[in-house]
């Protein structure tokens, strides 16, 4: 049984995912929606809301803009944390490095990202499939996980629970993620399909809340990895997330920030991405004969 915990501040799609969870998830569950994370200040308090009045063992907590592929994907989760007692959490998306460097869940490494998830894009859905092991394993454990959908025990909720100091919609899921891997088992798990419908927002918010992240609230050492990271994963993560938001809708003065806070300047091996990081704003408007 699954107590299932979703923030929907619209009432249209509050009442389309849950008719959708309804018919799909295959097991005896409740639904606990939250009209007002907002207000409450963020996922955060709205999760350990809804969580405390969880009557399940067993939490999932989930984006309204998704759904499920997988019929009777409750019983695939009942089965992976029965297969597990060391198991506290899983997810669709996560990484086996998290860097000290900024960045969001992934390291763009393929040695340790994995992603089981169905992205919208134009034309048809294109499957996001990263997986650095066996890929018959259908549980890879992991020290990240992306927020879009998690399941935990309520026993790991207790221990843990979501920052009681992380505002809004961003980090608290690595954040929550990386002090459960701590004492419980995290793991990408490959064999729900789920469809979302949103590519993420990595705009000024997300990049003032990483920088929050890392600087204040993160209280895990970094970098953490469950494998022997080789010299130059740092580096290898710091491009990788240069490029990742390149494109983003990021402001100049967050740009400098950015560059100023991961020292791209006495790193030669980043100068390349971190100018066409700099300047990309610019040439866009060039490109598009705009000068504001």
């Amino acid at each position: 049984m699954i107590s299932v915990i979703i923030c929907s501040p619209d009432s249209q799609r509050a009442q389309t995912i849950s008719q959708h969870v309804a018919a799909t998830i295959g097991v005896p569950h409740e639904l606990l929606l939250v009209p007002n994370a907002a207000a409450l200040g963020g996922m955060c308090a709205a999760y350990n809301q809804a969580a405390a009045s969880a009557q399940y063992d067993l939490l999932c907590f989930m984006h309204d803009d998704v759904e499920l592929h997988t019929p009777g994907w409750g019983q695939r989760v009942q089965d992976h944390f029965a297969a597990d007692a060391g198991l506290g959490l899983i997810g669709l998306a996560g990484s086996r490095y998290k860097s000290a460097a900024l960045s969001g869940w992934a390291s763009g490494q393929p040695a340790y990202d994995c992603c089981n998830v169905l992205q919208t894009t134009p034309g048809a859905p294109a499957r996001v499939w990263m997986h650095p092991g066996n890929a018959a394993d259908l549980r890879v454990p992991v020290k990240t996980l992306d927020g879009v959908w998690l399941c935990t025990r309520k026993t790991v909720w207790q221990q843990t629970r979501f920052s009681s100091v992380i505002p809004g919609f961003h980090f608290y899921d690595i954040d929550f993620s990386l002090r459960a891997s701590q004492h419980f088992t995290a793991a990408v798990v490959y064999d729900i399909d789920l469809l979302h419908f949103s590519p993420g927002n990595f705009g000024d918010a997300w990049v003032e809340q990483a920088i929050r992240f890392h600087q204040e609230w993160n209280t895990v050492p970094l970098p953490v990895s469950l494998d022997a990271a080789p010299a130059g994963t740092e580096t290898a993560v710091q491009r990788f997330w240069l490029n990742r938001l390149l494109k983003e809708a990021i402001s100049a003065p967050l740009r400098r920030r950015w560059l100023a806070l991961n020292a791209v300047a006495i790193h030669p091996a980043l100068w390349k991405e971190g100018l066409k990081f700099f300047i990309f704003p610019a040439y866009h408007r060039f490109k598009n004969g705009t000068t504001s």
